[in-house]
């Protein structure tokens, strides 16, 4: 069959390769791409946890088990239960890292969507290093003032 007058044919079109589609994308669609498989990864352990709930962990932190003092990430599951619930203050109390990954999340992914879906003005939000520097900040001074607390309550 001649196919020299066919315009749709391409007779050296390559299958489609999934690692060439994704390393040709921009810095800012990757981590987007990444943002997407984190929130599919959540679903999947938020709709398996009532049917595995021991797959999760026991609760217990080891680090304070060790050493006495709060780890950096303590208050972090009862933070996500009580943000998954609607009680955003409670989550802040428990731990500001789970409110600040969500509304950042939220933000950088719904502006990338809306890019995607043609909204007119709307770009998608660069990834700055600020970022990632101000959630460390948020982990160390939860760390801190957790602590402080902790023995300033235990040493009266």
């Amino acid at each position: 069959m001649d196919h020299s007058n066919d315009k749709n044919y391409k007779a050296d079109k390559k299958p489609f390769s999934f690692r060439e589609w994704f390393f040709a994308l921009s810095y800012d669609r990757k981590i987007f791409w990444l943002g997407m498989l984190i929130a599919f990864l959540c679903l999947v352990a938020w709709i398996a946890y009532p049917f595995f709930p021991g797959l999760f962990g026991s609760g217990d932190c080891r680090f304070k088990e060790v050493t006495g003092f709060y780890c950096p990430g303590c208050g972090g599951t009862r933070a996500v239960r009580a943000f998954l619930s609607g009680h955003l203050i409670k989550s802040f109390i428990y731990h500001p890292f789970v409110p600040y990954c969500f509304f950042m999340w939220i933000l950088y992914e719904g502006s990338h969507i809306l890019e995607m879906l043609h909204v007119p003005h709307v770009k998608g939000m660069k990834f700055r290093s600020g970022y990632a520097y101000a959630g460390v900040i948020i982990l160390f001074a939860n760390f801190v003032i957790k602590n402080i607390l902790l023995y300033v309550i235990n040493h009266r």
